[in-house]
């Protein structure tokens, strides 16, 4: 059956509260999804701007002939779902109607079809371009600019009104509180530029090339999780510490999770596959151990080459565990070659310019072999619904060794801290399972 009055306590592996499942016609009309979905998953992806929702449903009320005009696309999607802990809040979410698909009859009035939709501010941004200078004469941080570009073309007036006529009708959306702000994390120097025609999203991309903090790697993401929309740097995300909720999921297949505490089996991992493992070539070849970078300066008409070499910097790395990938390759696997002025606003010849070089132009070979060394290994985790998972948050997960129980510290190589890049959030009427795709830096070398 459907569970969704209020609960106090966690019955049993998967319990939820699912407070509301509502779609609500473009005249106002709200109808109930909860009795007819036979399936509802919410998506993140750290790569992603926007969550991403689809609504399986098994239809014998004639729901799409109720909506008037039937769907049209821009209906409202409200949701409201927690694990069922006290200790948890709802998350309370907002997504506007894209498409309906795979759509068939399976007998006289008895039909099956998805529901797709994206976040309210998905499509804000589709059809808006930015053609504007930002930083003034003397320049200002990218996270401040990027803090403008979402005041002003993503959280729109256009948004807060459906925040606000939700609220209004005793649907009270997350964002319509404090987690409608966006979080990032500092960018450092003083930066310039116009955006020529690009949509919002496609200009803090644009931005995100440059962006520069006090961690060596400094790439920057911008995503979307149930606490908001996040602009973060991955080295400032990967030394966070997982929540109570995250830091103790394990993995032995032999356990019995009817035999243990509803609360224990929480944090039991149901399933685990391998995504990706060790792979010397792309290693080698994506630049995980060396690159070099040619810097072409046609107004000195000088070059510069340097040469990344990944056993004399990782020490620098902010790491999930202190684990070092062993290897190498020829510091040519990948040639960077980029034009630079760098250097301009302290010569007396060009500072007249008034330019503000650009402190990004060795930052490449840096990120590539910071990207290959956090994601070295990546896992598909199956967990009991926990909706306190997001991308960028980070779990200790601990792994039996596959040939054997016996080992007492595990698999040690598989075992430890890990950041989460994708999460799907499944429930049906009874059901609530949490989906994570999760990478660790995992090599055969620890140092300290």
């Amino acid at each position: 059956m459907s569970y969704v009055e209020q609960t106090t306590e966690y019955r049993y592996p998967g319990d939820f509260v699912l407070s509301n499942l509502d779609i609500i016609s473009t005249d106002g009309k709200l109808f109930s999804l909860i009795d007819l979905q036979s399936e509802t998953n919410i998506y993140q992806n750290i790569f992603k701007p926007f969550m991403q929702i689809e609504i399986v449903i098994q239809d014998a009320a004639g729901l799409l002939n109720a909506l008037k005009g039937g769907v049209s696309g821009g209906e409202i999607i409200y949701v409201s779902f927690k694990t069922a802990d006290p200790a948890m809040r709802s998350n309370s979410l907002v997504f506007l109607v894209n498409k309906i698909s795979n759509r068939f009859r399976h007998s006289d009035g008895n039909e099956r079809y998805i529901i797709e939709g994206y976040s309210v501010e998905h499509f804000t941004t589709i059809d808006k371009k930015i053609s504007k200078s930002y930083g003034g004469s003397s320049g200002n941080q990218i996270s401040n600019i990027v803090q403008s570009i979402y005041d002003e073309f993503i959280l729109t007036k256009e948004v807060k009104s459906i925040y606000t006529y939700l609220k209004n009708n005793n649907r009270r959306p997350d964002k319509s509180t404090g987690l409608g702000k966006l979080k990032k994390h500092r960018t450092t120097g003083l930066h310039k530029c116009i955006i020529p025609n690009m949509n919002p999203i496609q200009a803090i991309q644009y931005l995100i090339k440059d962006s520069i903090d006090d961690d060596i790697a400094s790439k920057f993401l911008f995503f979307e999780t149930f606490n908001g929309f996040q602009f973060r740097s991955l080295g400032k995300l990967v030394t966070e510490d997982p929540d109570e909720f995250a830091d103790r999921y394990v993995y032995y297949p032999s356990n019995d999770d009817q035999a243990v505490t509803a609360s224990k089996a929480f944090f039991n991992i149901i399933d685990m596959s391998r995504v990706k493992d060790v792979d010397i070539t792309d290693n080698m070849s994506q630049g995980l151990f060396s690159a070099t970078t040619i810097e072409v300066d046609p107004l000195r008409k000088k070059s510069t080459t340097t040469v990344y070499d990944y056993q004399k910097e990782f020490t620098r790395f902010n790491t999930l565990n202190k684990i070092k990938i062993p290897g190498g390759s020829n510091q040519n696997a990948i040639v960077h070659l980029k034009t630079s002025r760098r250097g301009h606003d302290t010569d007396s010849v060009f500072d007249k310019e008034g330019v503000l070089s650009s402190r990004n132009v060795l930052k490449d070979p840096i990120r590539d072999s910071y990207f290959k060394h956090i994601t070295n290994n990546i896992l598909s985790l199956t967990l009991y619904g926990n909706s306190k998972l997001n991308v960028g948050d980070t779990i200790n997960a601990e792994f039996s060794p596959a040939t054997s129980y016996d080992v007492p510290e595990g698999d040690k190589y598989t075992s430890g801290k890990y950041l989460i890049f994708k999460v799907r959030h499944k429930f049906n009427k009874s059901q609530y399972n949490t989906i994570v795709e999760c990478v660790k830096d995992t090599g055969l070398k620890e140092w300290f």
